[in-house]
């Protein structure tokens, strides 16, 4: 399972969606959309904010800003 397919599963446990996750990070879903196809890598910041706002949502305490920050390099390997 790739780390977009676990998320969206863990999203949708919750009724959750990429679109809520966008919203909630305060960030437009077409960027979350870039950063989830490895486009783009979020800044620290944002793969931090993103991380924190997935375990809130999820009730998770697994996501890290890492795993948004490394989705470009496994994209582009």
């Amino acid at each position: 399972m790739t780390f977009k397919e676990k998320l969206t599963a863990d999203l949708k446990a919750e009724r959750y969606t990429f679109r809520h996750l966008a919203d909630e990070a305060q960030i437009s879903p077409s960027y979350l959309s870039r950063i989830m196809t490895g486009q783009l890598c979020p800044s620290i910041h944002l793969a931090t904010s993103l991380a924190i706002t997935v375990n809130r949502l999820t009730g998770l305490d697994t996501y890290t800003p890492d795993q948004f920050m490394t989705i470009t390099r496994i994209h582009h390997s």
